[in-house]
């Protein structure tokens, strides 16, 4: 995997050198730049708002100092928090550089409550600045007591008492830093420069997570650049280094005191598998800046010995401010690249968290397939639908032409709009990130079945990986599924009419055969079409039940007029739960049976459509196992009922 960002990253920036820059930002916070001539005198005490310093309130990227905000704020930065340690072990100042000093006014929340300080909800405005002005004090202090720590650790890691390379130094001087004076000037006076920066106004707006950076513009800012590059050239590999080579922190440092995560049995030197160069770690470290600042897709693919259409994808998903999704990112390289496939590479899955960059998935895919061969047509042959002016009307046959109008279709019905979401013109997926029971419509249960298939489907739709869902692993999620909305929903009149259930269905059955790969074993061989129109039959007389199917089928034609009958207030569907239950067809007629006698004061069966399609339902005998006619027994659930095929031939007029 290291290899392939490797190679990645090297191309993009031999072919776009301007790749590093892109997406670059100040943090949020307050920039003030100091001029401190030779003879240690503050010039520019007098701070000028666009000369001298710069806010940026995280939105509002006019403002004078942008490029300048940005070049120095990149000079002086940290690799990784933890290495900020090495500058100040208290970790309260956050630049590492001794020719800036940045440092946020963040409390946790115990050293809030040890000053008297907590945030409340019903604090008032006031209250709030009052509380912000005591953090800025409070951090002030702070940094001046570590400023000392500070200054002797910058200078000792730039070896700023040593001696440097020539030009560096006056020619009359051997060990002397070129800059001291202003540097020493810088520290010593930094007291007084906090005070001046204490009148600035926009001081005053910084918050908890707002930084104050306080440059020394003195020292040219390629100097600092050059020192910096080096610190970060020689900081990045942790550990002890072989042969000039070392490990890195980019999801391959293993602590010492973690012996379990050591490769104990390799061959390499001391245990370690692998050990990366200082050019490899660089580069490395430029691919995770990048990263971060969201200037490559995720999912990202890393084409293989075809560097024009990595750099196609990195150019289409920079082109404009916000992110394009990567449904739309692929459907632009295909039209630009005139590809009609993409193969041979590998596709990255990355997440941000609080700790770092954390690894989805990473695997190889041969051949990706956008489009299917074929449109897929899920029709609605449960007749779902709405009133609308008194008339129904039926919704329309589904058409999917591609995986992603399958992912917003498909996956987003089968895991009620938890998995893929769709809220006004926002389309989210999380097939990796933590989804949380409370919010998922159906619970645990519903929650349960995400967290057991939602790999298989990213693997379906983002790797082509079409054996990723297979004909049982689809018959369990689409059952449970459903399961979920009858033990959640309410019936509103009549049993049939949930649409959400309905559309499951007619999913489950004009699907069924794009996961099954045995074709000999095809059961949709008739259709819920066809089941209704034989159920309609057998209600007037006109046909028999002749197949299993038909039975479960026309049970839970029988079920759904039975619950109709309940006169229960707030009806559930949890009412179908006992015939679900029943294992063999035998024990399901028994169900039905004992049900009828307690609604058979409200039911007229003399020669009706009830007392034909019950006589066949309940006198076929074939010792059925319930199981694999689950799907046609719902289905029968909540298709138009035949029983009321006489008297309403609409079957939705309710």
């Amino acid at each position: 995997m290291i290899q392939e960002i490797l190679n990645f990253t090297k191309e993009l920036i031999e072919d776009n050198p301007e790749i590093t820059q892109l997406k670059l930002t100040p943090q949020p916070g307050l920039y003030v730049f100091v001029d401190i001539d030779e003879n240690g005198v503050w010039t520019n005490a007098d701070l000028s708002k666009g000369k001298d310093y710069d806010y940026y309130d995280g939105k509002n990227q006019d403002i004078v100092l942008w490029n300048d905000c940005i070049r120095y704020q990149e000079a002086t930065n940290y690799i990784s928090m933890n290495k900020v340690k090495a500058f100040d072990s208290k970790q309260k100042i956050h630049s590492c550089s001794p020719f800036a000093i940045a440092y946020n006014f963040n409390f946790s929340a115990t050293d809030k409550e040890s000053m008297g300080l907590k945030k409340e909800k019903t604090m008032s405005e006031d209250e709030k600045k009052n509380m912000e002005m005591l953090l800025r004090e409070k951090r002030m202090g702070i940094v001046n007591e570590r400023l000392s720590d500070y200054k002797k650790c910058a200078f000792s890691i730039y070896k700023l008492n040593e001696k440097q390379e020539q030009n560096l130094f006056p020619n009359n001087s051997k060990e002397t830093f070129q800059y001291k004076k202003q540097l020493e000037a810088f520290y010593n006076q930094f007291d007084t420069i906090l005070s001046k920066v204490k009148c600035i106004p926009e001081y005053q707006k910084l918050t908890e997570k707002d930084y104050l950076k306080v440059f020394l513009r003195s020292v040219p800012i390629a100097l600092q650049e050059q020192l910096h590059n080096k610190y970060i050239e020689d900081n990045l590999l942790n550990g002890e280094e072989v042969d000039e080579k070392g490990l890195l922190g980019f999801l391959t440092s293993y602590s010492s005191k973690k012996m379990f995560m050591q490769h104990k049995t390799s061959s390499a030197i001391k245990g370690y598998s692998y050990r990366f160069s200082k050019n490899d770690a660089l580069t490395l470290y430029s691919f995770e800046k990048m990263w971060k600042r969201k200037c490559f897709p995720n999912p990202l693919p890393i084409v293989i010995d075809k560097r024009e259409i990595n750099n196609e994808i990195v150019r289409i998903f920079n082109l404009e401010s916000e992110p394009i999704s990567y449904r739309e990112l692929l459907k632009q390289v295909f039209e630009n690249t005139k590809t009609a496939f993409l193969s041979d590479y590998y596709l990255l899955n990355y997440r941000n968290t609080k700790d770092g960059m954390v690894l989805n998935d990473f695997d190889f895919v041969p051949l990706y397939r956008y489009k299917f061969d074929s449109s897929i047509e899920v029709k609605n042959i449960t007749e779902a639908g709405y009133k609308k002016s008194e008339a129904f009307e039926k919704d329309l046959d589904e058409r999917i032409d591609n995986v992603f109008d399958f992912e917003r279709i498909i996956v987003r019905a089968i895991f009620n709009n938890a998995l893929v979401k769709i809220k006004e013109d926002s389309y989210t997926t999380n097939y990796f990130g933590d989804i949380k029971p409370e919010y998922v419509l159906g619970g645990d249960f519903m929650w349960q079945l995400i967290m057991k298939y939602r790999k298989a489907f990213y693997d379906y739709i983002y790797k082509s990986k079409t054996n990723a869902i297979t004909a049982t692993m689809f018959d369990d999620m689409m059952y449970n599924s459903i399961l979920s909305n009858i033990r959640q929903d309410e019936i509103k009149t009549r049993c049939e009419y949930n649409n959400t259930v309905k559309l499951k269905i007619n999913i489950w059955f004009s699907l069924y055969n794009l996961f099954n790969n045995n074709k000999k074993d095809d059961i949709m061989a008739s259709t819920v079409t066809d089941l209704l129109e034989k159920m309609k039959a057998v209600a007037k007389g006109e046909s028999n039940i002749e197949s299993p199917e038909e039975f479960a089928f026309g049970a839970g034609q029988l079920a759904s007029y039975l619950i109709d009958r309940s006169a229960a207030s707030n009806k559930t569907y949890a009412l179908l739960e006992p015939y679900l239950q029943k294992s063999k067809s035998g024990q399901l007629q028994d169900a039905i049976a004992q049900t009828i006698a307690v609604y058979k004061h409200d039911i007229s069966v003399y020669k009706g459509t009830f007392e034909l399609l019950s006589a066949q339902v309940l006198t076929y005998d074939e010792g059925s196992d319930m199981k694999p006619l689950l799907k046609y027994f719902l289905a029968g659930c909540f298709s138009p009922c035949a029983v009321y095929t006489k008297k309403d031939d609409s079957n939705n007029n309710d």
